[in-house]
């Protein structure tokens, strides 16, 4: 088997989206340096859009775009959110507030110390 025959692998593998950040980004540069492999890839992806549009699904596109699943995408907003809250409050705890006084007025304390 040769070198080329295991990078049309990858494309497809790629095209699958089976492959991990650092293999893509391997691809990636591959494919900026090897105009065959690169020409396979196009050629891979307008067979696809062709085989999924004679499938009936009409808006294919040839840029695959990858899928955000709506759970993947809370569950990240839920995470941010506590982490922001944590963290305010951990630093509240450290450092304390405004004190008794208007913000500014802490602010002044600050400036003088």
């Amino acid at each position: 088997m040769s070198l080329h025959e295991d990078w049309v692998r990858q494309i497809d593998a790629e095209l699958d989206g089976e492959l991990t950040l650092a293999e893509r980004a391997a691809l990636a540069r591959h494919l900026a340096g090897c105009p065959a492999c690169a020409g396979a890839r196009a050629s891979h992806l307008e067979l696809r859009v062709a085989l999924a549009r004679s499938a009936g699904e009409p808006h294919a596109r040839a840029v695959p775009r990858p899928r955000i699943r709506g759970r993947m995408v809370l569950l990240w907003v839920a995470l941010s959110l506590l982490a922001g809250a944590a963290g305010g409050w951990l630093a509240h705890a450290r450092w304390g507030g405004p004190g008794q006084g208007s913000l500014e007025a802490s602010r002044a304390a600050f400036v003088v110390e």
